[in-house]
C-alpha cells in the first residue's frame, strides 16, 4: 500500500524561477536567491514549497516579509511560509487572481551523496596533479528539493533562468546548464552578500528554458574538454525528429561525462550526464561497450521527447518515460548501426530480464500507484524499464509501424511542453490504428506477472453436415499465469531436450557447413524420461483471474509473413489452413514469433519435435531460437549467436549456484567446459579480417565462462597473455581483456592479483589517465577471485576512496556473480556489518536496491532465507523494500528446490559430467585435462 502523503496544495502554481546560486569550493557550500513568478488562484496567508538540507534565510512576497518559516518534518520535505495578511488581500500588490513574485535567499551544502546539488572530484589516474573539484545535479526524481526551494512535483511544469558564480581558475571552470551560455563575466571579489572578501569569481548565465519539470534542471561545473560541432541534427537527432514528428526543441545538447553519478545516465533536458564508461569509448573499448554506449545514447536523447518534451502526470507513469525509451533506443540504434543486431540483444537484456523477476509472487505491475517520494525509487527497476519496454515493442508488433508511428505523433504534438497520463497514450494510438488499445493493454500494465501459452494441435471437427472425419488441423491455445517454482519437478525429464537445444549450433561450423551429430546423440542418453506433456504445465495452475489479451505472432512454416491472432480467453482454437494438414516434411509452427509477445509458450511434444528439427535445419532465426531455449530453461527450471550464448550461460549460471550449494562445483566446471570449449576452439583468440561483430564479443564471453571452470589450456594462454600485457610487451585487445583479467584474477595467485591492482593505480601509456571502462574492467575482474584473504581485500576496496562511491556495488556484486560460494556468503557478511554506511551512502540513489539483489539472490539454503529474514526484520532498507521480498522469495524458491529435487539435480550433473567424458575418451577433445 502506498504511503500517506499530500501532494502540495493545489491553490499555487510555479510560472518562472530565475535562480542564482554562488559557489564555495573550498567549504563546499553554496547560497541562492531565487525569484519565482507563481500565480495563485485562491485566497491565502501560507505558501509551502519543497525544501529539504537547505537553510531558508528569509522570503518575501511582492516585498511582503514573512511573518515566520517553518519546515515539515522529514517525511513531508517542505518548508512553510507564513504572512502576516492574505496574499490577495489589500496589504499586496496582487488584489486578484494572478502572479506575484516570491523571493528567497537560502543556504545549502554541496553533499557527497550523488544526489540534489553534490560534489565530486576529477582525477586523472598516476598523474601528479589529479585531483579538481566538480558540482553537478542530479536532480531526479524528487531532488531538485535540495537544489532549491521549489514546487518539485512533475506535473507543476515552469520555466527555469540559471545564474551561477563560480570561481576564476587558470584554466577556466566550464560551467553548463540546460540551455546556451548567454553571458559571462569577471565579478568583484566582494560578491554573494558575503562580509568576508572572496577570491576572483565569475557570473555565468543561461538562456531561459521551455516549461518543463523540476527534475529535468541541471548544472554542471567542473574543468572539461570538448568536442563540439553545429549541425542541422545529428544522426540520432534526425532519427527521432522524423519518428516523432517534431525538430529537436532546444537550441542545444550537451552529452556531458561526469564523475561520478548514481545512475548510468541521466536525461536533463539539454543537458545530458553520463557516467564516463556509459559515453566515452575509445581504440581500447570493447565491441560490447561501444553496443552500450550507443544504447545509452540513444535512450537519453529519446527522452529529450518522450519524458521531456511530454512528460508523466506523477510517477505512477514512471513507465511511460522509462519503459519507451528502453525500447526506441533499440529502434534508433538499429537504424543507426545495423551491423549491431541489437533486437536480438534487447531480447537477453530487456525480454529475459523483464520476464525473470516479473514471475516472482513479489513483482508489480509497470503502473503502481505512488505516493510519497520514498516509493519512487522502488519503480527504477526492470519491470518499469524493461517490462515496459516488451509491452510497448509487443504493442508496436501488432499494431503496425505507419500506425504505431501515426498515433505517437499524434501524442507528443496534442502534449508537447504538458504532461500526460498512459490513458492519453492509449487513446492516440486508439485513434490512429482503429484497435481497442486501452482494452488490450489494460492488464499488462496494470497486472503484474505474465501469461505461459499451451500450444498444442488437434483435428478440425467436421461441419454438423459432414458425416466424414475432417483431415485439417486446427491450434488449441490454453492460457495461465506463468509462475516461478510452481511448475511440475520435471527437471530430469525435460533437460534433455534443453541440453539438446544448448548443443544445436554446434551442429553447423561457423561458415554453416554440417558437423558430426554423435555429440547430440550422446547428450540423448541423459535423460531416458520423455518430456512431459505441455498440456500438465497450464492445467495444473489455471485461474479464471490470471488472463491476458494476448496479440500473437503465429508463423506457419509455408507462409512469408506471420498472422496476428487476439487471444481473449482462457482458450482458442484456431483453424489451420489445409496446406498444414499434418506437422510432417518439414512443417513447423511457432507462437511468439521474433521474440515479440511477452509470455511463455508450453509446446506439446509434437510442434517442439518438429521445431526442433527445423532448428537443426537452419529454418529458425536467432531471435527465435533464442526464445525456443529460454522458454523451455523457463519452464524446466523455474548457438553460434552470442545473444544466443549470453542468455544460455546466464541461465545455466542459476544452475550453478544450485551445483555449488551440493558440492558440485567440479562437475559443473566440466559441463561448462564441455560446452564451451567447442565454439571458442573454432573463434580461436584473435580477432579475424572479415568477422562479425558478434564474434567478437562471442569470444569474451566464452573466454570469461572457460576460464571460470579452470579449462587447463584456456587458463594457460591467458596467464600468459596477462604477462605480456601487464608487463608492457604486447597488449590486449578489448574485447578479450575482461575475460583475461578475471582468469588471472581466479587462477594466477597472489602475484597476477597484485599486478591487477597496480594496472588499476598506473596510467594507460601514451594518455596519461586509465579510462572508466578500463577501471570497471579491473575491478569487475577482482571479483572472480577464490582466494579467502583476497576476497576480504575486495570488500575492503569497495568501500575505499580508490573506488568512485558509484562503483562500489558492482564491485561488491561482481564477488557475488564470480567468486562462488565463499565469495558470496563473505560478501553478504560484509554487507551486514557495512550496512549503515551502504544505506547513508545509496538510500534514495536507486543503487540500494540492485545491491540488495546482486548481493542476496545469489544465496540458496534456507539458512540463508532465514537469515536474510532476520537481519531485514531488524534493519531497514529504504527505497529497497521490494528489493528485499524479491531477493527473499529468490532465495525461499531455490532452498525449496534443492529440498525437493537435489537429488535429481545432482543424478544430471553427473549425467553431464559421465557424457563429457566420453567424448574426451572417444577423442573428440584433444586437451587431456579438460575435466578436474
Amino acid at each position: 500500500m502506498p504511503k500517506d502523503f499530500k501532494h502540495l496544495p493545489s491553490h499555487t502554481c510555479p510560472v518562472h524561477y530565475d535562480l542564482h546560486l554562488c559557489l564555495d569550493f573550498i567549504e563546499f557550500t553554496y547560497s541562492g536567491c531565487v525569484q519565482i513568478s507563481i500565480e495563485i488562484n485562491e485566497d491565502t496567508d501560507e505558501l509551502v514549497l519543497n525544501s529539504v538540507d537547505l537553510d531558508v534565510l528569509s522570503a518575501s512576497f511582492n516585498n511582503i516579509p514573512t511573518q515566520s518559516i517553518t519546515y515539515g518534518n522529514k517525511s513531508e520535505q517542505t518548508v512553510r511560509l507564513k504572512f502576516p495578511c492574505k496574499l490577495m488581500g489589500t496589504c499586496t500588490s496582487l488584489s486578484q487572481k494572478g502572479t506575484g513574485c516570491l523571493c528567497l535567499n537560502y543556504r545549502g551544502q554541496l553533499s557527497d551523496r550523488l544526489r540534489g546539488f553534490y560534489r565530486s572530484v576529477q582525477r586523472c589516474r598516476g598523474a601528479a596533479t589529479s585531483e579538481t573539484p566538480c558540482a553537478l545535479t542530479m536532480l531526479c526524481p524528487t531532488e531538485a528539493r535540495r537544489l532549491l526551494p521549489c514546487w518539485d512535483e512533475p506535473q507543476l511544469k515552469a520555466t527555469f533562468q540559471v545564474a551561477v558564480e563560480i570561481p576564476s581558475t587558470c584554466p577556466r571552470l566550464t560551467a553548463l546548464s540546460n540551455m546556451p551560455e548567454e553571458e559571462r563575466r569577471d565579478l568583484p571579489s566582494q560578491s554573494c552578500s558575503q562580509s568576508e572578501p572572496m577570491p576572483a569569481r565569475e557570473l555565468v548565465r543561461f538562456a531561459k528554458t521551455p516549461q518543463m519539470s523540476t527534475y529535468l534542471l541541471a548544472i554542471v561545473i567542473g574543468r572539461f574538454d570538448c568536442i563540439e560541432t553545429v549541425c542541422q541534427d545529428g544522426v540520432a537527432l534526425r532519427f527521432y525528429s522524423e519518428l516523432f514528428g517534431i525538430p529537436y526543441p532546444l537550441p542545444k545538447l550537451d552529452l556531458v561525462a561526469v564523475p561520478e553519478l548514481a545512475v548510468g545516465a541521466m536525461e536533463n533536458w539539454g543537458l545530458i550526464t553520463y557516467r564516463e564508461a556509459m559515453l566515452l569509448v575509445d581504440e581500447n573499448s570493447s565491441k560490447f561497450s561501444m553496443e552500450t554506449v550507443a544504447l545509452v545514447v540513444g535512450h537519453e536523447v529519446a527522452h529529450q521527447w518522450f519524458g521531456n518534451l511530454v512528460t508523466m502526470q506523477w510517477w505512477t507513469q514512471l513507465w511511460l518515460n522509462e519503459g519507451f525509451a528502453s525500447w526506441v533506443e533499440y529502434l534508433c540504434i538499429d537504424h543507426c548501426y545495423p551491423e549491431f543486431d541489437v533486437w536480438t540483444r534487447f531480447i537477453r537484456n530487456d525480454f529475459s530480464k523483464a520476464l525473470e523477476l516479473d514471475c516472482l509472487d513479489n513483482s508489480h505491475p509497470i503502473e503502481i500507484d505512488v505516493g510519497h517520494p520514498d516509493e519512487i525509487d522502488e519503480m527504477f527497476d526492470a519491470i518499469s524499464y524493461s517490462k515496459g519496454a516488451a509491452v510497448i515493442r509487443m504493442l508496436h508488433a501488432w499494431l503496425g509501424e505507419p500506425a504505431f508511428r501515426r498515433g505517437l505523433q499524434q501524442y507528443l504534438r496534442r502534449h508537447s511542453y504538458g504532461n500526460a497520463s498512459t490513458a492519453d497514450l492509449w487513446l492516440a494510438l486508439s485513434e490512429a490504428s482503429g484497435q481497442p488499445v486501452q482494452q488490450v493493454m489494460h492488464d499488462w500494465i496494470r497486472r503484474k506477472g505474465f501469461p505461459v501459452i499451451s500450444a498444442s494441435l488437434e483435428p478440425l471437427p467436421p461441419p454438423e453436415s459432414s458425416q466424414e472425419a475432417s483431415t485439417r488441423l486446427q491450434l488449441r491455445l490454453r492460457q495461465s499465469r506463468f509462475r516461478s517454482g510452481q511448475g511440475p519437478a520435471v527437471a530430469t525429464a525435460s533437460v534433455g531436450v534443453q541440453t539438446e537445444l544448448e548443443k544445436l549450433d554446434e551442429t553447423e561450423q561457423l561458415d554453416g557447413t554440417a558437423v558430426s551429430g554423435e555429440r547430440q546423440a550422446k547428450m540423448a542418453r541423459i535423460s531416458q524420461n520423455p518430456v512431459p506433456d505441455g498440456n500438465k504445465f497450464v492445467s495444473q495452475h489455471r485461474s479464471c483471474s490470471d488472463l491476458w489479451r494476448v496479440p500473437l505472432l503465429v508463423q506457419l512454416s509455408n507462409e512469408p509473413e506471420p498472422r496476428r491472432l487476439l487471444l481473449e480467453s482462457a482458450e482458442l482454437a484456431y483453424p489451420l489452413p489445409p496446406s498444414l494438414s499434418q506437422l510432417t516434411d518439414g512443417h513447423w509452427l511457432k507462437l511468439n514469433w521474433q521474440c515479440v509477445g511477452v509470455f511463455r509458450v508450453d509446446y506439446s511434444d509434437q510442434m517442439l519435435d518438429a521445431l526442433v528439427s527445423a532448428l537443426k535445419r537452419g529454418k529458425l532465426g536467432r531471435r527465435d531460437r533464442f526464445n525456443l531455449q529460454s522458454d523451455l530453461f523457463a519452464l524446466v527450471a523455474y548457438g553460434k549467436y552470442f545473444t544466443v550464448w549470453s542468455d544460455l550461460l546466464a541461465n545455466l549460471s542459476s544452475v550453478q549456484v544450485l551445483a555449488e550449494q551440493l558440492g558440485l562445483t567440479a562437475a559443473w566446471h566440466a559441463f561448462l567446459s564441455y560446452l564451451c570449449w567447442p565454439a571458442f576452439q573454432r573463434l580461436g583468440w584473435d580477432f579475424k579480417p572479415g568477422e562479425s561483430h558478434d564474434a567478437g564479443l562471442l569470444r569474451g564471453l566464452l573466454l570469461t565462462y572457460l576460464g571460470q571452470a579452470g579449462h587447463a589450456e584456456v587458463v594457460a594462454e591467458a596467464l600468459a597473455r596477462f604477462d605480456r600485457h601487464a608487463s608492457g610487451q604486447c597488449r590486449l585487445e578489448p574485447d578479450i581483456r575482461a575475460g583475461v583479467y578475471a582468469t588471472a584474477a581466479r587462477h594466477g595467485g597472489a602475484a597476477a592479483f597484485d599486478r591487477l591492482l597496480a594496472l588499476l593505480d598506473s596510467p594507460a601509456r601514451g594518455n596519461g589517465f586509465i579510462s572508466s571502462e578500463e577501471e570497471l574492467r579491473i575491478l569487475r575482474a577482482l571479483g572472480n577471485t577464490e582466494d579467502t584473504d583476497q576476497i576480504k581485500r575486495v570488500l575492503e576496496l569497495s568501500i575505499s576512496p580508490r573506488v568512485r562511491q558509484q562503483d562500489t556495488p558492482s564491485v561488491i556484486c561482481s564477488l557475488c556473480a564470480c567468486g562462488g560460494l565463499k565469495a558470496r556468503r563473505l560478501a553478504w557478511q560484509f554487507v551486514k556489518s557495512r550496512w549503515p554506511v551502504l544505506v547513508s551512502r545509496y538510500s534514495g540513489v536507486f543503487l540500494l536496491q540492485r545491491l540488495v539483489l546482486g548481493v542476496c539472490s545469489g544465496l540458496c539454503s534456507a539458512e540463508d532465507a532465514e537469515d536474510l529474514r532476520q537481519f531485514f526484520a531488524t534493519n531497514s532498507a529504504p527505497s529497497a523494500a521490494r528489493a528485499v521480498k524479491q531477493a527473499l522469495e529468490t532465495v525461499q524458491l531455490r532452498a525449496r528446490l534443492l529440498s525437493q529435487d537435489g537429488h535429481l539435480i545432482a543424478q544430471y550433473l553427473a549425467g553431464l559430467r559421465a557424457a563429457a567424458r566420453d567424448d574426451c575418451s572417444d577423442g573428440q577433445s584433444t586437451e587431456a585435462d579438460l575435466l578436474p
